[in-house]
């Protein structure tokens, strides 16, 4: 993850997206630190580049231990922050991440202390696509 070479960052975020179809493969590699690499990766200008990261990242709020870490590494801000992405997609991840942090209070907790909540309803007025709008309300 560490390349600079784009090719090889889109090739590697390709497969985590593949092996994090697998819960024991996401959780193992939760160890290694992977969510905060895959946050820097949400920060590149490439939007194919920041789409894979977004797409890891919301794998990884379907799962207990995603979510402990989520919350845990205070990478919430950051996440509510790809609300503001040009690509709806980006957007979608986003949103559906703190959906799943949001469904246990742990999540709803973290959520309401990263003043995220102030963020939703703002966006409310802002959002022009339908699909993320659900997703808000």
């Amino acid at each position: 993850m560490r390349s600079e070479d784009p090719t090889l960052r889109k090739k590697v975020l390709h497969e985590i997206n593949e092996d994090f179809h697998q819960a024991d493969k996401l959780n193992e590699a939760l160890d290694s630190g992977i969510l905060m690499c895959l946050v820097y990766c949400c920060r590149e200008q490439d939007n194919v580049t920041r789409e894979l990261a977004s797409r890891a990242i919301l794998k990884i709020a379907n799962t207990e231990k995603g979510r402990v870490t989520l919350v845990s590494s205070r990478s919430l801000a950051i996440i509510a922050n790809l609300f503001d992405d040009t690509v709806t997609q980006i957007r979608y991840n986003a949103y559906t991440c703190l959906i799943n942090l949001a469904q246990f209070v742990y999540g709803i907790t973290s959520i309401i202390d990263a003043d995220i909540l102030r963020v939703l309803v703002d966006k409310l007025v802002g959002e022009r696509e339908e699909l993320i709008l659900i997703l808000i309300l």
